[in-house]
């Protein structure tokens, strides 16, 4: 059995709103004459060469709704001038496009396509990108067809770093027009963010370039626009300032369902906004606060409970000098520790007045910590308040400081060392987004 048709076009498309057709008379070849409905002819369409009869005629049939076609390349289903209509399990005139185009495309073939002439005054001064920021993400999204209509191609948006690691654009369609979004990780090192911070909030920037469409008449530059989101300065986005010290790990959900992060890091003020860096050093008898906090987990359900803490001068944590500053949720008062109280229960902090191992510069902190459910569990005393200890299913998290070899007293504060990281310059496009959460 031979091969009658191609159809370039038509490949795994639906074409939804066309006509149904139930016969298909074809003069010029004798064996797709008149040809009728497998229905009526018990066909079916398993065959790549066209749907056919099972009646011992082996004639060709249209399929219908009863009839479906099965084969992955539609193409063949349908006899050549005609196309397969997926939703409608039919033979049709004319394609149209999978699921429809959005309200900014036209439909050329089966093929969606951009409808320019809706925005024929656009203007580059009119584009008007969307930033939306996320705790952990930052995310741009733009028109496609609106780039297009002012000469640029949105297929070829990226980020200041330009490698593929840090870029991962993508289509979707958005209050029905279809955008393209790239997305940049909220983090100080992450693929050429930058940083600035003031008393208040931490901005984390970057910027987006956008090339023009490969066309014979160039009607744009290439444009470049920086975007910033702010952060509330609190325990957790003070950790996006780059050098500072901390540890995350993924803690195991009750009864081993689920993995969230948990992430440590060490504090300079009581309120968690100022952490310590790399090149801080700790004034010992200075307050350091410790804090401790996961993400994802049902806070309703869940409490983070630290069950244990050891204080090591090396990166052991069962160092023949190392001890316990909490165990089964006790504080042991080997050091002025104290457990504060946090408003939100997937966070826990304590507060520490800084030692010195005798002859060590660094003094390392380890703690096991989980996830307590307070709908089943007393979750806030410790083990001698109960008769038991909680130490199970724990994950250990672990910080590591350097201790000021001066042991100077004086300054029961601490050293303090200011970042400064300016924005990037030099924005093509006059305008920049900021917002804040």
């Amino acid at each position: 059995m031979k091969l009658h048709f191609v159809i370039a076009l038509a490949i795994l498309i639906q074409y939804a709103g066309a006509q149904c057709i139930d016969t298909w008379p074809n003069p010029d070849d004798s064996s797709l004459a008149n040809i009728t409905l497998c229905n009526s002819c018990s066909g079916s369409c398993n065959d790549p060469n066209l749907c056919s009869c099972n009646d011992g005629t082996f004639n060709y049939c249209l399929p219908d709704v009863n009839v479906q076609c099965n084969d992955l390349d539609l193409t063949y289903c349908c006899p050549q001038g005609l196309y397969y209509d997926k939703s409608q399990s039919c033979c049709t005139t004319s394609p149209s496009c999978v699921n429809g185009c959005d309200i900014d495309e036209t439909c050329t073939l089966g093929v969606c396509g951009c409808n320019t002439s809706r925005y024929q005054n656009l203007r580059l001064s009119d584009f008007n990108p969307t930033v939306i920021c996320d705790i952990n993400t930052m995310t741009v999204t733009v028109s496609k067809c609106e780039l297009e209509t002012i000469g640029l191609d949105s297929s070829t948006i990226h980020l200041k770093n330009s490698s593929e690691r840090c870029n991962f654009p993508y289509s979707d369609s958005i209050n029905g027009q279809t955008v393209t979004i790239i997305q940049a990780h909220a983090a100080s090192n992450w693929c050429g963010n930058t940083v600035t911070e003031d008393a208040f909030n931490i901005n984390i920037s970057n910027t987006v370039y956008i090339g023009i469409l490969d066309k014979p008449i160039i009607i744009s530059n290439n444009i470049s626009f920086n975007f910033t989101c702010g952060y509330k300065r609190n325990m957790q986005t003070v950790l996006k300032l780059p050098g500072i010290i901390q540890q995350t790990v993924y803690l195991s959900g009750v009864n081993g369902t689920g993995s969230y992060p948990v992430t440590m890091a060490a504090y300079k003020n009581p309120s968690l906004t100022e952490g310590y860096q790399n090149n801080d050093a700790v004034t010992v008898g200075s307050i350091i606060y410790v804090g401790i906090f996961v993400e994802g987990a049902d806070g309703s359900q869940y409490v983070l409970r630290i069950e244990s803490c050891v204080a090591s001068p090396t990166d052991n944590r069962s160092d023949v000098n190392a001890f316990y500053l909490i165990k089964d949720g006790c504080v042991q008062g080997t050091v002025s520790t104290m457990v504060l109280q946090t408003i939100n229960s997937l966070e826990a902090s304590f507060s520490i007045s800084a030692f010195q191992f005798q002859n060590q510069a660094n003094v390392n902190f380890f703690c096991d910590v989980r996830l307590c459910d307070k709908t089943t569990e007393t979750c806030s005393k410790c083990a001698s308040a109960t008769g038991k200890s909680f130490n199970t299913a724990t994950n250990e998290v672990k910080i590591g400081l350097t201790l000021d070899g001066n042991l100077d007293f004086a300054d029961s504060a601490g050293k303090h060392t200011a970042a400064s990281w300016a924005l990037l310059a030099g924005i093509q496009l006059a305008f920049a987004f900021i917002k804040l959460f």
